[in-house]
Order: C-alpha cells, then structure tokens, then sequence
C-alpha cells in the first residue's frame, strides 16, 4: 500500500474533427437512421439531452475564458462520457458534486443516467460518420491485485461500451507508449502524445480514455478553385488575410437580429450531424453572444431557419486544442474529485482512496473544402428575365470574416462539438 497517499486516475478526452473522408466508411441511408426505426426512443431522452446540452454551453463557456482568445474546438460529448464513467464509480459528495456538474441532478440519478448513454452510445455506434470509443486502462501490480469491480465493468460496457485494459504503470514509458498506441488508432493517427510518461507513477491506478472522431463531407461542397485570400477580421482594427472558401447553394440560413448574430446550418453527406455557424453582426461580437449561448434553444433556433439561395464565405481552419481541464470543472462545481476528499469506493478492488489526478482534453479540427479529387460540373445559377433585363435571383450574404462560434449537432440538436474560430490563419 502507499501509506497516507491518495492514488490517482486520470480521464483523457480527445477529440477529433475533420472535413474529408474515405469512401468506404459509408454506406446509406446512415446507420442511426435505422437504429432510430428499431430502438426505441429513451424515456425522458428530450430532458437528458437539455441537461447535456446546458452542460456544453457552460462547458464551453469557461473553456473559452479561460483560454485567453484562442481557437477553440472542444467535443462536450467526449468529456462528458469520460466524467459519467468516472461518476458511476463516485460516491458521497463526489458522486453529487459531479452529477450536479454534468447538470444531470443528484447522484440518486445514476441508473437513469447511465440509461441514457447507454442508448446515446448505441446509437452512436451505428453512425458511420462519427466514432466513440472508450477505454479504461488499469494498473497492474503484482503485489497488490488491483482490478476493476465487476459491477463496475458490468456497467462500463453495458452503459459505456467501454473495454478495460491492464497496463504495468511503474514501466512508465511502456504505459504511455500503449495508451498512445490505442489512441492514435482510434483518431487515425491525428492525436498524439496524450499523456506524458512522468504522469504516470507506482500511485497510477487507472486512466480513463474517450475518444470522439467525426469525420464527413459537406453536402455542398466548396471548390478549391473558389477559395481566395480575404481579409478576416481579429479585431475591430486589425485583418489578416486568410484562404476564405466561397459557395452559393441553398442553405438554411437565418438573421437574428435581436440576438445580434447569423446562423447559418451546412449540412454533411450522408451523415445526420449537421454544422451551425453562429456569426455576431459586429466584429467585436463574440464575447455578447457567448454569454446568451447558455439561453439559446438549439431545436427552437433551427426551427425559425429558412432555406434559401446563399452566397458563403468560410474560412479555412486547421487547429489543435489542449487543455487541462481540473480549473474548469473545478469552476463548473466539480472540484472535490481532485482532491483528497475524494470517493470512487466503486471502482477497484481492493478499495483504496482514488482521486482524480489529471482531466485533459485534446482535439483536432481540420475544415476545408472537401471532395477535391470529385468530378465537379460548375454549376450555372438562373436568371430572371424581366423588362428586356436579366436580372440575378435575391440571395443572402453569410460572410464568416470575423471571429465566430461553431457547433456540430444530432439531428435533436445535441451537442457533439463546440468551438470558436477567431483567428483562422
């Protein structure tokens, strides 16, 4: 035993976005869809996904004031997951602090809970476009025994899908080597080096891994030979030219003027996640409109938008993220499990007090054009004639080239990912 010492875990949540795929990842029409006619609907699913929801945005919130004007992409969905699998495991304040957290309620609430990602997991499962895979990873020490309960391995794979491993972590480096191995599988090798060797020590006693992976085409897809230098604006004064992809297609799109932003929904090929852009009419916006994201309805937002003929203009972007997230869930009431009050009296056997060492979120976006090796037949737009004169069909303006938040959604509008564009180049 380690004496007075508190043992740790860790929970790593990686994420990992991007616009172009292989081909045969798909078939149609989209697995969910089906999943969707054979299963049957969660029960109290539409408050769960609210609670989620809430979640993401509050997430998201101290996220971005915390991190000082950065690009930002965060996948709520991935962290959630790691922190749910944790708190099945929690007990006492712990477990109430982090179902609070989550906004899931009290800890009485952990059957349901554990309910509702066992279907959302299910679900996910058979959707092509996007993967979730789960690991624990447990320590092996001969001397001591440790192994996950059964209870609780019952409920990581019934609820979680989630698989455990054994890992030697007094061998630090091959601790390490192995969680980057199943994690650069599982985000085809885009997420890197999630851990660091020094991490993990002879007081490691599990680390918990979510890995999100969204990968798709954009149903109208941009052409490369359309995209050109444009100035985007960082701030009210400065501009920095950036590669600005242009398309006009029918989108739906809507002008909120009383919010004081745009929103703009792109759609993706065979895939039932759609992206939301949100653009503040001012280029200093931003920071109004992340403060009234927590009060936005995203089923009643989508349902005041129309389609109709679109000119876009979207930035290209490609970024990393890397973030410690023990102030933020600190922040957002969930600090107790990083100290030594801390209780997970179901998670190993021989019980021994755990707390939570480390909670690190890494992602990786990549937002291009698409379908650049696609035969493309420019398409001709129609013309009105009227009064000897040709004139062009009205068409709404969506012009991303100043800083702007993105959200990637099911199609009730839960939130996968969540981010924000402010410098593209």
């Amino acid at each position: 035993m380690a004496g007075a010492a508190r043992i740790m875990f860790h929970l790593l949540a990686i994420v990992l976005a991007i616009g172009q795929t292989h081909p045969f990842l798909f078939d149609w029409p989209p697995g969910n869809w089906t999943i969707a006619r054979k299963t049957k609907r969660l029960a109290d699913s539409d408050k769960f996904l609210q609670q989620s929801n809430e979640f993401a945005f509050q997430l998201y919130k101290e996220v971005s004031a915390q991190t000082n004007g950065e690009n930002v992409v965060i996948s709520p969905l991935s962290i959630s997951v790691c922190l749910a699998l944790a708190a099945m495991g929690a007990g006492g304040l712990t477990a109430d602090e982090m179902f609070g957290g989550l906004r899931y309620g009290k800890a009485v609430q952990k059957q349901q809970v554990a309910e509702w990602y066992g279907w959302l997991m299910h679900v996910l499962r058979d959707d092509e476009s996007i993967d979730v895979a789960n690991k624990l990873h447990v320590a092996r020490i001969p001397q001591e025994g440790y192994t996950v309960k059964p209870s609780f391995r019952k409920l990581t794979l019934n609820s979680f899908l989630s698989n455990v491993d054994v890992v030697y972590y007094v061998l630090d480096d091959y601790a390490a080597k192995k969680i980057h191995s199943w994690v650069e599988w599982q985000t085809w090798n885009r997420v890197k080096d999630i851990i660091e060797a020094e991490a993990l020590d002879d007081l490691t006693r599990m680390v918990s891994v979510s890995s999100v992976h969204f990968h798709a085409r954009f149903k109208h897809q941009f052409l490369p030979y359309d995209t050109r230098p444009m100035p985007f604006w960082v701030s009210e004064t400065e501009s920095r030219d950036v590669p600005m992809m242009h398309i006009e297609e029918e989108f739906l799109s809507h002008n909120f003027e009383a919010k004081g932003f745009s929103a703009l929904e792109l759609a993706f090929d065979e895939s039932y996640v759609t992206m939301l852009v949100l653009l503040p009419h001012t280029y200093d916006g931003l920071a109004a409109l992340e403060e009234i994201l927590p009060s936005l309805h995203l089923v009643e937002l989508r349902n005041s938008m129309t389609g109709g003929d679109v000119a876009v203009y979207l930035p290209k972007f490609k970024f990393e993220f890397s973030l410690d997230l023990k102030n933020v869930l600190t922040t957002l009431g969930m600090g107790r499990m990083f100290t030594d009050d801390a209780e997970f009296p179901d998670l190993l056997e021989p019980d021994e007090p755990l707390k939570v060492s480390k909670a690190i979120h890494k992602a990786f976006i990549d937002v291009k054009e698409d379908g650049i090796e696609a035969h493309v037949v420019p398409k001709w737009y129609g013309l009105t004639f009227c009064a000897g004169r040709y004139l062009s069909p009205p068409i709404t303006v969506f012009k991303a080239d100043h800083p702007f938040v993105y959200i990637l959604s099911s199609p009730d509008k839960g939130v996968y990912f969540i981010g924000k564009v402010t410098n593209p180049g």
